[in-house]
């Protein structure tokens, strides 16, 4: 009898097939398990979120101090009680001093208080109205103000507003004296001061400013024969302050 077509294929058949799948499941097993040590190799934990503000955002809270310096001009009205001699005399000269103050940071609105004490030499002179004869002089000397702060921080670039209150002593009359008159009236004045500034961080502790300030004063009124012998005096200055300075936060 004649064997049988294909008698012996269907073993071969199966066990062919049984190794060739078990090629490929060791070959997906180990494809999965190199592709996750590749994946556990180059893969790194995410920062948080208050680890990366941290890394961008300057802490603007604390305290300072600092040194400032810079111009001013200014403008003073001088008038006696009759009217008969007055001025308004430009004034012009620098400013120097120390400054101090205290922040505090709600997100990237930053509130503080700064307090300056400043040595000023702002004066001018011209021909006194009514009497071109003599000369009206001023000079406003020194200088504090007490003041509030509110700013935007945009990382380590603070600008903000300020404004509070400001004191000065100044010191004018006329130049030659008349009859039995001082001729010279030394004055203490309160008043207002206002401005806007920018400060940036060269580092943690460090920063520069630069900033302007206005001051007006409130008049006051010497006496009889301070400056005119038969006449009461009254000034009134004001003045325009660009200052840049130093900060050092602790």
């Amino acid at each position: 009898m004649a064997p049988r077509r294909g008698g012996c294929s269907a073993p071969g058949v199966f066990v062919s097939t049984r190794f060739l799948f078990a090629s490929l499941c060791a070959g997906l097993h180990c494809t999965t398990v190199s592709a996750a040590d590749f994946g556990l190799a180059d893969s790194s934990p995410p920062l948080s979120s208050q680890t990366a503000v941290a890394d961008i955002i300057h802490d603007w809270s604390g305290g300072y101090v600092g040194v400032v310096g810079g111009g001013a001009v200014g403008e003073v009205k001088t008038e006696t009680g009759s009217g008969t001699l007055g001025s308004d005399t430009t004034l012009r000269g620098g400013v120097a001093g120390v400054t101090a103050g205290y922040n505090i940071q709600n997100g990237n609105m930053v509130y503080g208080v700064e307090g300056d004490v400043s040595w000023a030499k702002v004066k001018g002179d011209q021909s006194c109205q009514g009497f071109p004869s003599q000369t009206c002089y001023y000079e406003l000397g020194l200088q504090g103000t007490a003041r509030a702060r509110v700013g935007v921080a945009m990382d380590r670039t603070l600008l903000y507003v300020t404004g509070g209150l400001a004191v000065a002593r100044g010191q004018g009359g006329v130049d030659p004296v008349v009859g039995a008159a001082i001729g010279d009236d030394k004055q203490t004045y309160l008043g207002f001061v206002t401005g806007v500034g920018a400060e940036y961080a060269m580092t943690d502790a460090l920063s520069f400013k630069a900033e302007y300030l206005y001051t007006d004063y409130v008049s006051r009124t010497s006496p009889l024969g301070t400056v005119s012998p038969l006449d009461s005096y009254r000034s009134e200055p004001s003045s325009h302050i660009l200052r840049v300075g130093l900060n050092y936060r602790f």
